[in-house]
Parts: structure tokens; sequence; C-alpha cells
């Protein structure tokens, strides 16, 4: 094979060698961009979501005829709420978070649980149920911000 030809290819195979280098590198610089997008987002849904399905827990005493709510916490709408409600009193008792969600009715020592999300702002009243217990002063508001 004469020389030139030798060169000729030679010269050939070494453009192809370096496109085909360049390629490679052109496709790693993709992949190293298209990784680092990924995990920014990987990384903002995965910080998002245990905030998103927060659950805040508020104990409910019910007694002959008061509520007590512990911790007293300001509520936000768009947050949910487990109210875990407790009957310490004699009677039978209920905690109604009135046009959103009520318990049961409970009897002494018995617990009950409601979950509920405020959809919106605003004052919500909450009572017991049983004749006469929210005017004897079974009855208060939780404002939702």
């Amino acid at each position: 094979m004469p020389a030139s030809v030798q060169t000729h290819a030679h010269v050939k195979f070494r453009q192809l060698f370096q496109e085909g280098l360049d390629f490679m590198k052109l496709s790693i610089g993709v992949l190293a961009v298209v990784a680092v997008i990924a995990a920014g987002l990987f990384a903002t849904v995965g910080s998002a979501s245990p905030q998103a399905t927060k659950v805040v827990t508020v104990n409910v005493t019910m007694t002959d005829f008061h509520f007590k709510l512990a911790p007293a916490t300001k509520f936000k709408h768009g947050v949910k709420y487990t109210f875990k409600v407790t009957n310490k009193g004699a009677a039978l008792h209920n905690f109604d978070i009135q046009t959103v969600k009520a318990s049961k009715v409970i009897s002494r020592g018995k617990t009950a649980s409601i979950t509920v999300t405020f959809k919106k702002a605003g004052k919500y009243q909450y009572i017991c149920d049983v004749p006469r217990h929210a005017e004897l002063g079974m009855a208060g508001f939780l404002k939702v911000s």
C-alpha cells in the first residue's frame, strides 16, 4: 500500500476518532446537566412533601360542660388536623366542628378522632351536639387563618 494512502487513511481515522471523542464529551456534558436538573427537582419535591403531608394533632378534652383544646394552636387553612377527642365527663359528649365534621357521641373514658383540613380561612364554631350541652358551655370557635 502506498504511503500516501496510509497517511490519508490515518488522517481520516484521526478525524473520525476526534469527532467520536467530541461527541462523547458532549453526551457526557448533556447527561451531567440533566442529572443536576433532575436532582434539583427531586430535592424540591422531596422537601415539599413532608410539610404537605404533616398532620397536626389537637387533643380535645370534654368535661361536663366544657372543652379544652391542647395545644392551643393557631389554625391555618390547608393544613391537616386530627382532633383526638376524649370524654372525661360523666355525660355523653361529642365534638362537632359545625359545617365541617363531627365525632361520634362517646361515653365517659372513651376516645374518638376526626381529621379535617380547613379549606378556607374563617371562624368555625364547635359544639357538643348532645341536647342543651352547647347552651351549658360546650361551645366555642376556631379561628383559621
